[in-house]
Parts: C-alpha cells; structure tokens; sequence
C-alpha cells in the first residue's frame, strides 16, 4: 500500500494546525510501515486530503479511479484548512459548511471526522459520502518535560518573564474576528497573566498580506499590555510555549481547532473552553476541562483556577489523549485506507 498524503499550506511556517495533520497522518502511517508521498504523479493506491482548497487535485485524482479519503472538521483554527464558515440567518450568526467544503466532501470517498457531532453536522448540511468517526491523535514525544532546554525555548524567544503565568489561545481572527472581543474581556480582567494570544496563528500573517487592514489593527491597539498577539512560529518555539502554559483558552463562537486543542492535551495545559455547538463531546466540564457559555464565566474560571481555587483537569485530559497515540491513529488510517482499496477492485 502507498499513500497520498497531501496538503499545501500558504506560508512556509510547520507548525499550524493543517500541516500538524499533515505530519501526524505520516507519523501515523510510517508507525506501520506504510509509505507515502506528497507528489500528484507518484503512483499511489489510495489519497488523503485535509482542505477544500484541493477540489482540483481531487478532481484529478478520480479522474484516475484512485480512491480519495477527507479529513473534514479537525483543523478550524487553520483557515486553509478550515471547511466551516457563518452566516446571519433571521438576524441570527450560525455556522455553515463552506459550499466549496461541500463539493469536495461529496466527491470523497470516505470522510473521516473527530467525533460524532462533527458527522451529523455533515449529514444535516448535505453530506452524502459515507462518514467514520476518527479521532485525531498526537505524537506524545513532541512533549518531553524532562527537556528543561526545551521548556525554555519560549523565554528566550521572546524574553518573557518566567514569574507571570502564561495563558495560551489559538485562532485566526484575520478574518470574522470570532472572539476576540471575549478575548480581550478575559485579558483585561487577568493583568497579571501573559496571554501569549497567537501563538501559531495567523494574526500577523494576515496584517501584512491584507496591507495591516484596519479592521484588523483596531483590535491590535486597544488589546491590554499583557495581550501578545504573535503570529507563527517556529515548531520548537511553539511546543515550548505549550510546555509552559498555566491554561488553554478558547474564546470562539464557532467550533475551535481540534488538532490544537490535542495538543494542549498533551501538553498538560488546562483548558479552558467556551461551549461549542460541534464538538460538545470531547469535554465534560469539571472532568477533562471547564466549560462556560458567557465571557464572563470564563473570565471568573480563569481567575479562579490562576488562584488555586479550581482542580485542576489536566491529569484526566493528558490520560484521554495518550489513549490515541500514533499507532492506534496509524492503524485506524489503514483500516480505512484497506477496505477502500478492496472495494476499489470490485
């Protein structure tokens, strides 16, 4: 078996969430021994997409009778990689599928998706592929914490200072915006913590591409002092920044970037999460993570769990995601991969 692994991020940068499934899928599959390439003229047995962006290379692809397997939903703080979008609806904003998402998804041959939610938000918005449920999962080595060089990567990246606690989100705002208001809520209330906000986004990215849109900068210049709106990094830097982390927050709306928040996950982080309609099910509040619906619940957990008033999640959260390791990912990949080949012959 040879597998087409594919996906093109528009920056150079390696360690946003599309190209962290990306890596994960080939760890994953080299756990097994299974080769794969990232080159359309290779010859290959089955495909693995993980953006709506590729609907033309997919097109070639069947045009080659090769099956073609989509990840669908695990990347939505990644806008290339991203299939969801909102829209206002009776002075309401919901999410959507993407239209494009939505032809891309219905050429595929299996859909693959990280809980069951993720599958009936498919279905309801037309999806007619056949759909599996797989959870992501992560490679536990990225996360030494004996490593006390590699805990120190952030600090010396950005000169922070090591007494003030360090609070982590992820997202890109360039776009909707979607939380960054509750976002500056939250920092506004929490002085004393570093909100290294975007690390590994595409804040900064973005302002340059779009020429530093107002839009943009506005929220820039009236974000509190202990906000650092960063945009990508370097792997290192970023692993490092997750090592040191107190918590892990998410302020969207809309559903969040599941391959970020396994990282977290594995990173000991506590998180800290409003509810999200999509993915509901990989939290229960007070177990694995704390949950709130308002900006103000979240600013009031996040001051309480600074203070040492709340228990802490993270040994439940880290013991959950250690079950999907890179093997157990690997072997479902090829599960998937096999009985489409088999059917593929027929």
């Amino acid at each position: 078996m040879k597998v087409l692994v594919s996906f093109e991020p528009r920056l150079s940068h390696d360690n946003f969430e599309g190209t962290r499934l990306r890596k994960t899928i080939k760890g994953g599959l080299e756990m097994h021994d299974v080769k794969y390439t990232s080159n359309l003229l290779d010859e290959y047995d089955v495909a693995h997409f993980i953006s709506c962006e590729d609907e033309l290379k997919i097109n070639e692809i069947k045009e080659k009778n090769v099956p073609v397997v989509v990840s669908a939903l695990y990347c939505e703080d990644d806008p290339v990689a991203s299939f969801l979008d909102f829209k206002n609806k009776d002075g309401e904003r919901i999410i959507t599928l993407k239209s494009k998402g939505l032809r891309v998804l219905n050429k595929a041959d299996l859909v693959l998706v990280p809980t069951e939610t993720a599958r009936d938000f498919l279905i309801n918005n037309g999806v007619t592929s056949p759909i599996q449920v797989c959870r992501t999962c992560v490679n536990l080595a990225r996360f030494d914490f004996s490593r006390e060089d590699e805990k120190d990567i952030f600090y010396r990246y950005f000169g922070e200072d090591k007494n003030k606690k360090l609070v982590l989100t992820l997202g890109d705002y360039g776009g909707n915006l979607d939380g960054i208001n509750s976002l500056i809520h939250v920092a506004k209330k929490n002085p004393n913590a570093i909100n290294a906000e975007k690390i590994g986004d595409l804040l900064f990215s973005m302002v340059e591409k779009y020429a530093k849109t107002l839009r943009v900068r506005r929220y820039t210049h009236i974000a509190p002092k202990n906000v650092r709106f960063k945009g990508l990094l370097p792997d290192d830097v970023y692993r490092s920044a997750l090592m040191n982390a107190s918590l892990y927050l998410v302020t969207k709306y809309g559903p969040a970037g599941v391959v970020g928040i396994t990282d977290a996950m594995a990173a000991k982080c506590q998180i800290i999460s409003r509810k999200t309609p999509l993915f509901s099910e990989l939290f229960t509040d007070g177990e694995n993570a704390y949950l709130a619906e308002y900006s103000e619940t979240i600013t009031s957990l996040i001051k309480d769990f600074l203070d040492g008033k709340l228990k802490p999640t993270i040994e439940n959260a880290h013991k959950e995601i250690s079950q999907y390791d890179l093997s157990y990912f690997g072997e479902r990949l090829i599960w998937f991969y096999t009985q489409l080949i088999n059917k593929n012959k027929f």
